[in-house]
C-alpha cells in the first residue's frame, strides 16, 4: 500500500492507494481461439464442434465478399458450458472410482 498526503481544495489529506494489478484478460466478452485455450484450454476443433452442438456462442467477423475472417467466441457461454458440466458430474458421481480386478 501507498501512503501520500495531497492537497485537496486548501485541506491536507492522507491518501492510502492500494497497488491495482491491470488484468485486460479477465474483462473480455470475446476471445479468439488462441485465447480460448490459454483461458480454458479448450482448443479450436473442440470449440467448433461444440459451436456446431448449440453449447457455446461465437461470431464470425468478415468484411463483405472475404474469404476469410475472425472467428470470436463468447467467454460467458464457454464459462456456462463448463460450469454446467460440473454440475453434471456432481450430479451423476457417487463416490471414489471402482478399482478394476483381473480375473484369471
Amino acid at each position: 500500500m501507498f501512503h501520500e498526503t495531497a492537497n485537496l481544495g486548501g485541506q491536507l489529506t492522507e491518501i492510502t492507494t492500494a497497488p491495482v494489478a491491470a488484468s485486460p484478460a479477465n474483462d473480455a466478452e470475446f476471445c479468439d481461439s488462441p485465447g480460448a485455450f490459454m483461458r480454458f484450454g479448450l482448443r479450436r476443433s473442440l470449440l467448433y464442434e461444440l459451436h456446431a452442438q448449440g453449447l457455446i456462442q461465437g461470431v464470425s467477423l468478415r468484411r463483405r465478399g472475404a474469404t476469410r475472417g475472425k472467428r470470436l467466441w463468447s467467454i460467458d457461454s464457454i464459462r456456462s458450458y463448463l460450469a454446467s458440466q460440473m454440475q453434471g458430474a456432481k450430479l451423476t458421481h457417487t463416490g471414489p472410482p471402482k478399482k478394476n480386478r483381473l480375473t484369471r
